[in-house]
């Protein structure tokens, strides 16, 4: 039986972002679908099923929060990672009461953002 591999969704409006961050996370072993907004994510029909919701902040039509609090006002729980130029301490605690499990800051060096996802996912599977 094929192995299951955890879903993450990552939306971002940056293509070369978006194809980096794909090219990465699967090389971990991660199953990864990509969405330039937060209407194209909400209408995504595997949504339920995603394990892990990679968010930038700044997104056309409607911000990271905005996109997390339509996901959970759908029921839905998974863990989130918000990506942002500035990451004040306003954002943070903003962050924190949206229920974000992370917040990194533009630009991630090192491995950051697939690290993190790696321990995420390691955390909650």
């Amino acid at each position: 039986m094929p192995e299951i591999k955890p879903l993450v969704m990552v939306v971002n409006d940056d293509d070369g972002m978006r194809d980096a961050m794909q090219f990465a996370l699967r090389l971990e072993g991660a199953d990864v679908q990509l969405h330039a907004g937060g209407a194209e994510l909400l209408a995504d029909p595997a949504l339920p099923t995603c394990a892990c919701l990679v968010l930038k902040y700044h997104l056309p039509g409607m911000d990271g929060f905005e996109v997390l609090q339509r996901v959970r006002d759908k029921g839905l729980t998974m863990p989130a990672i918000l990506l942002t130029s500035a990451a004040t301490p306003a954002l943070r605690a903003r962050a924190t009461v949206a229920g974000v499990w992370l917040v990194l800051e533009k630009p991630i060096m090192d491995g950051a953002l697939v690290n993190a996802v790696v321990g995420l996912l390691r955390e909650i599977t």
